[in-house]
């Protein structure tokens, strides 16, 4: 958010960032602009206000503007929300439609998919998951990597619902029960490669989650300069064209997705 217009008598800011010296009796015209996220302001709407302040005698205009962004109003907002809703039932319905057998062996070939894949090349470190029922199976997968020499670190759910980090082969004995090594949510910045779970993913990157908002948070702490890579089922990779997934401003897109039978770069 842009910070507030300057102090009665401090100036405007100039070009590069310098500030224009006030004159006594100056009018200062200032422009508050207010619009939302995602929205482009239209008259009438309520989604824009322009606020003009006269400070004194109208010898002179110092045009001045303060651009305020916002959310989604609360309205579109619960729209999205209720959509991703939907979207999450049918999927996970689907999802346990799905037999053992069928299960098996789209972890077998995504497992393929993934290992095959160009943006696991010469991948030193990579940040995974295990799979839960209904997901596409990451057994296959982790167990290739591994067998590659690839360092995998797997997510452990906080009592906050972050993400914190633990290595998938710790060499260090541990009793039963014993909790794993923790590595801290900002291990996930240091890897060469991100893997995430989603229920969908359309042509372009949008994810649709779970909805607990881990990884929304994990993936704030990832730089732009690490891949991330969504695993879905076949028919779970959605034209955006036809049935985009939907979104809110927070939400980050994938770079890649990967499927039991392909793999598609969703980064423009």
């Amino acid at each position: 958010m842009t910070s507030g217009s300057p102090a009665a008598g401090t100036g405007s800011p100039a070009p590069g960032g310098r500030s224009a010296p006030a004159r006594a009796g100056l009018s200062v015209h200032q422009e508050l602009h207010v619009h939302h996220q995602g929205e482009h302001p239209r008259p009438g709407t309520g989604h824009a206000a322009v606020l003009d302040l006269d400070d004194g005698p109208e010898l002179a205009t110092v045009p001045h503007r303060l651009e305020i962004v916002l959310g989604p109003p609360s309205a579109a907002r619960s729209d999205v929300e209720a959509r991703k809703a939907a979207l999450r039932r049918s999927i996970r319905a689907r999802r346990r439609s799905r037999d053992a057998v069928e299960a098996d062996a789209v972890d077998r070939d995504l497992g393929r998919s993934l290992t095959t894949c160009p943006l696991l090349r010469a991948v030193r470190t990579v940040a995974c998951y295990t799979s839960l029922p209904g997901e596409p199976g990451t057994r296959s997968a982790l167990d290739a990597l591994q067998r590659d020499g690839v360092e995998v670190i797997l997510p452990v759910l906080l009592p906050d619902a972050d993400l914190d980090w633990t290595m998938r082969s710790d060499p260090a004995p541990r009793t039963v029960g014993e909790p794993p090594q923790l590595l801290g949510p900002g291990a996930v910045a240091e890897v060469d490669l991100l893997i995430v779970p989603a229920l969908a993913v359309d042509t372009d990157g949008h994810r649709l989650g779970q909805g607990g908002g881990s990884y929304d948070r994990a993936l704030r702490r990832v730089p732009p300069r690490v891949p991330v890579v969504a695993l879905v089922h076949d028919d779970e990779l959605l034209d955006a064209a036809v049935s985009a997934v939907p979104t809110l401003p927070h939400d980050r897109r994938v770079d890649a997705v990967v499927t039991p039978t392909r793999w598609l770069w969703l980064r423009s």
